[in-house]
């Protein structure tokens, strides 16, 4: 991929340090600097100090975007917040040097503010929230950010009652009040609610079914990790309403019985051990007569011979029902017997995103799902994610010739996998932004070099590989758009030298975490 004309001048500009006769450039050209800025680690220049806290630079800012930065402080927020009064979107992400003063200088007074995003912060406390005021606020997600508590989103909503998405995945702060207020304040407007790993609930069953009866518009639900805290074995009977209700994630919950939900549910995330009455879920599964999508994913911890047979007795019989709409499939098992593994690769005819991790698998499956090259059953795959198989070559290379769509792959700690998959990989899944190669040790340079030419690549894991610092500044020459790099090794040394990294930052135009 090559770098576009914007990017090289804003390379220029930046490695010049050119900012003079800056503010007068258009929204979106400002809006870019600042995220140059920010990634380059040039936010605390003095000379862009000096730009960003000019008055004409901020009139015509409509949104900032911060995102892994610790030079980002409560005056360089401050210092933009004073000519940027019409910001629309907001975003500050991992910017752990910001306090509750930072944040209350850029929402104060911000009328026109539509999405604000607060994401792991970890001095960001519920004070910070209480002059969040935009009549026309409709998002608002405050994932990771612990310190936040019940008060916190009790002034939130309460000052905001626009507010339609909001998403609060790992706020261990905040209890069941949090729930009743959002309720109270928002539920007729709400319209996607994720509350992922918010494990503070004391009866998370009754504030679920509270909330979801007075959120009558309510069309995404995630509820990951939310009830993991209660007895697996015990049978509890979760209720979830909402006339509107399309999708609903329960992933890491494992129930003994589905939770009953109204009929619209249209796509279902679901953890299941093989431990479950699966006939029972059949038939729970089976009244969502909208059910148009499965995210299905199994683990099973225990090695013991009859907790695996469970886990694929429970395949065998649940795929065969609902295997035309499961397009996601995740599976951990120490053993994955054939008949079990025939049936998914015979009765999944829409599977997107696959992900194995098995210690004994019979591979004749695999290369049967991927023979054929571009008209195999795995052609349609975007994800595959395959952990410590033991699998021949053979089918090694029918994966890279067949899953020609892939966008997202793994094979980690694989000792099969070589630079000649790779090359393959090269010629026939140009589509490939994300790739994971950790503990490959048969993979060097030439194989990276392979992938770097042909694939735009974003994200990079190479710990316990043959790869050199040949493979970073090949990866800087041919793949701008880098995000990730693994940095160390397995055995906790630095992977690649200091000059090799700063040289792949400073070719990429985001920032590059290492």
């Amino acid at each position: 991929m090559v770098k576009s004309l914007f990017d090289l001048s804003l390379s220029v500009v930046c490695q010049h340090r050119l900012f003079e006769a800056l503010a007068d450039l258009p929204c979106q050209c400002k809006q870019k600097l600042l995220e140059f800025f920010t990634s380059h680690d040039q936010i605390s220049d003095l000379q862009c100090k000096e730009l960003i806290s000019s008055s004409v630079f901020g009139n015509n800012l409509t949104k900032i975007n911060f995102y892994l930065t610790e030079q980002l402080n409560d005056d360089i927020l401050d210092a933009i917040a004073k000519s940027a009064r019409n910001l629309q979107q907001i975003t500050l992400i991992e910017c752990q040097n910001v306090t509750d003063q930072g944040i209350i200088s850029i929402t104060l007074n911000q009328k026109n503010l539509r999405f604000l995003e607060l994401n792991s912060l970890s001095q960001f406390t519920s004070d910070g929230l209480k002059h969040v005021l935009s009549p026309v606020l409709i998002t608002v997600d405050l994932s990771s950010c612990a310190k936040i508590t019940s008060d916190g989103i009790y002034h939130l909503v309460l000052n905001n009652p626009s507010i339609r998405n909001l998403f609060l995945n790992h706020c261990r702060g905040i209890d069941d009040q949090a729930l009743y207020d959002i309720a109270q304040c928002i539920g007729p407007n709400l319209k996607t609610l994720e509350l992922d790993c918010a494990s503070n609930m004391l009866q998370p069953t009754i504030s679920i079914q509270n909330l979801s009866e007075k959120c009558p518009n309510l069309s995404q639900l995630s509820l990951a990790r939310f009830f993991e805290d209660t007895d697996p074995y015990e049978e509890i009977e979760v209720r979830i309403f909402g006339a509107e209700l399309k999708d609903v994630d329960l992933y890491g919950n494992y129930f003994l019985a589905l939770p009953e939900m109204p009929p619209t549910i249209r796509s279902i995330r679901l953890s299941v051990s093989g431990q479950e009455d699966v006939i029972d879920m059949i038939q729970r599964l089976g009244k969502q007569t909208n059910l148009q999508n499965i995210h299905l994913q199994l683990i099973c911890p225990e090695e013991d011979m009859n907790s695996i047979d469970c886990a694929n007795r429970f395949l065998c019989t649940f795929i065969p029902y609902f295997g035309t709409i499961i397009t996601r499939l995740h599976i951990c098992i120490q053993r994955l017997n054939d008949a079990a593994f025939s049936i998914i690769t015979q009765n999944i005819p829409n599977l997107i995103n696959l992900a194995l991790d098995v210690q004994h698998i019979n591979t004749h499956y695999i290369h049967r799902f991927f023979s054929g090259g571009i008209r195999s059953q795995g052609s349609k795959l975007r994800s595959l994610r395959l952990c410590r198989l033991r699998i021949t070559y053979r089918a090694l290379f029918a994966i890279a010739r067949g899953a020609v769509s892939l966008m997202d792959l793994e094979t980690s700690h694989m000792s099969s996998v070589d630079d000649r998959f790779l090359g393959l990989l090269a010629d026939n899944c140009k589509n490939l932004r994300n790739v994971n190669f950790n503990g490959c040790r048969w993979i060097s340079d030439k194989g990276m070099a392979a992938l770097a030419r042909n694939c735009s690549l974003r994200e990079v894991r190479i710990r316990g590989t043959g790869c050199t610092d040949k493979s970073l500044y090949t990866l800087a020459q041919f793949c701008p758009e880098m995000q990730w790099i693994a940095h160390a090794d397995f055995s906790g040394r630095p992977k690649f030298s200091d000059k090799a990294l700063q040289f792949l930052r400073d070719a990429c135009i985001q920032r590059v975490i290492c």
